[in-house]
């Protein structure tokens, strides 16, 4: 009988365990007066000598032929459907070694039939959906369709990867693959702060290659006037809405509409433009987080090519020197922690020098020499170490720590070089006029040098009258155009057009009453210019030979050097005590 008749194989349906079952062909009877092979063994002394199977361990018995093995196993596994890689080899061996010593029908596993199995997993976001396939173990393989299912019933509907699942399907391999993938939202776009500092930046192309160029109006230094634009704000732009793998919309994030920072410096929001953001003041701007700051006090190393001439209105703080030929003009005050050299500074405030002003040496014997001295004109107090060759107008005092040389100092207040009651200092060469006084431990110098020094009378009168006087020219010929026009319509009615007769007589009188506040001013400033009887001219040394004195009108020179004192008029006579 075929082994394969004797096997019969069974599949327990919960442990998918596969069982054999063996049994042997019969025995065939020995003949008559024949013992059993143990018994002609034991009689042979047992050790099987002159026996066919004397050598059970390398010659299988005559009854043996139709024992199982591995391919008839597989055939009869074949035969139900199944596929080999049921079998397994070590319980095979032991099965097919249980066979080859039974004499009766032996049972035992071989192996297990396991079908393909898999698992769809979806993520906690539901965009992304995973196919984990286990390989079957003789079993049959995972189905298409089946997956497919799978991922219909669990509302898995959109962006199912066909490809990717057909040919991981196909292969069968123990694997996890991604076989559906949502589409994201898109994030929109966050509210922007769109600096325009840049574009007020000078750029080259903009300077004509043909035309002089001074380089001293190139510099970096970036200055804003009120009204100046500085930021533009754009608002956040929605995103698009995504999908999940269920079909599902997914919202984008949504994008907060970030406003100007709060308590920005020297700025305001355009009332027309609530987007766009300006200076309030003049100054420097600075960027910030969410805006940008306007510092009314510019601050810079120093005042050279690199920065280029200043001209704002504001206050300049320079931390370093102002070289020579640069210009800064600005509306408050400056203050230079250096030296000044020969260049011009205007300020509507007040001008501190900490290191000092050195002009030229030949900056008063000519107009050229004199477009390059140094030059101050401020509308409030000067300080400074000392004072070389300048030309220095202060509306206030004047106050120098050392010494003023060779130069011309005009003070609404009063000059002052050193402490009270010094010795150490000087004013030597040049002029020195202040309406209310000038101090100093020596005024004029050992070798004669022609120095003036004068008080009492205003030094910027000259420029007071006139600009009066320029005031009034124009009131004039203002006044002389409104009188023709005046005297065309009255002698011509139909032809004023409107109310246009009326206008003109209308300012007509206006500018009548401002021509009397014109006399107001003059009357006020005849007076303010009178000669101012209080002022002195203190020496607290010695005054030198070549220098003369001014209070008021009168005038007093010195040939020779003298002990200081205080000079004043006492009965309109000058006398120093």
């Amino acid at each position: 009988m075929d082994a394969t008749n004797m096997l019969q194989l069974t599949l327990d349906a919960d442990t998918q365990v596969l069982a054999a079952r063996y049994t042997p062909p019969p025995r065939p009877e020995p003949a008559a007066g024949q013992a059993e092979p143990a018994a002609l063994d034991a009689e042979a002394g047992g050790d099987g000598a002159g026996l066919a199977l004397a050598d059970p361990e390398t010659e299988a018995p005559p009854f043996n032929v139709d024992l199982p093995t591995w391919d008839t196993l597989a055939a009869a596994v074949a035969a139900r459907g199944w596929n080999a890689e049921a079998l397994d080899s070590q319980a095979v061996l032991a099965f097919i070694e249980q066979c080859r010593k039974a004499q009766d029908t032996v049972e035992g596993p071989v192996g297990m039939v396991v079908d393909g199995s898999f698992e769809v997993e979806l993520d906690a976001a539901r965009m992304s959906a995973l196919l984990t396939l286990h390989p079957p173990k003789g079993g049959k393989p995972v189905a298409l369709e089946a997956v497919r299912q799978a991922l219909a019933d669990q509302g898995i509907v959109h962006g199912v990867l066909e490809r990717e699942l057909a040919e991981a399907v196909e292969q069968g391999r123990r694997d996890t693959v991604l076989v559906a993938r949502g589409m994201p939202p898109t994030r929109g776009t966050p509210t922007r702060f769109e600096s325009l500092l840049d574009r007020l930046r000078p750029r080259g192309e903009d300077i004509d290659e043909l035309a002089q160029v001074d380089y001293r109006d190139l510099g970096n230094l970036l200055l804003v006037s009120p009204g100046t634009p500085l930021m533009r704000r754009v608002p956040p732009l929605p995103g698009v809405d995504g999908i999940d793998v269920l079909g599902k919309p997914v919202l984008p994030e949504e994008m907060p509409d970030t406003p100007f920072a709060k308590e920005l410096a020297g700025v305001e929001i355009d009332p027309e433009d609530p987007l766009l953001l300006r200076a309030a003041i003049a100054g420097t701007p600075s960027l910030v987080s969410h805006g940008v700051q306007v510092n009314p006090m510019v601050e810079v190393d120093a005042v050279n090519l690199s920065t280029g001439n200043i001209n704002f209105e504001g206050s300049l703080q320079v931390r370093g020197d102002i070289s020579a030929t640069m210009e800064v003009r600005v509306t408050g005050d400056v203050v230079v922690n250096g030296t000044m050299e020969a260049a011009l500074v205007e300020a509507g405030g007040s001008v501190t020098v900490k290191g000092g002003i050195i002009g030229t040496a030949e900056a008063l014997q000519d107009a050229a020499a004199a477009a390059r001295t140094a030059r101050i004109v401020c509308g409030g107090a000067l300080r400074a170490k000392f004072i070389s060759n300048a030309i220095i107008s202060a509306g206030k005092d004047v106050d120098v720590e050392r010494e003023i040389r060779q130069s011309s100092i005009a003070a609404g207040g009063s000059i002052q070089v050193g402490p009270p009651n010094t010795q150490q200092s000087a004013i030597v060469g040049g002029q020195a006029r202040a309406l209310l006084g000038v101090r100093a431990g020596t005024i004029g110098a050992a070798s004669g040098i022609p120095t003036l020094v004068q008080a009492g009378l205003d030094p910027h009168a000259d420029i007071k009258r006139s600009a009066l006087a320029r005031k009034r020219q124009k009131m004039n010929e203002e006044k002389a155009k409104l009188e023709k026009l005046l005297t065309f319509l009255q002698a011509n009615p139909q032809r004023a057009p409107g109310d246009v007769a009326e206008r003109a007589r209308n300012t007509y009188a206006k500018l009548g009453h401002e021509l009397l506040e014109l006399e107001a001013e003059e009357a006020q400033l005849a007076q303010e210019l009178q000669p101012l009887q209080t002022a002195i001219i203190a020496a607290t040394k010695r005054f030198c030979s070549g220098v003369t004195i001014q209070l008021g009108n009168k005038v007093q020179e010195f040939l020779e050097d003298q002990i200081g004192g205080k000079a004043g008029l006492e009965e309109g006579q000058i006398v120093i005590r």
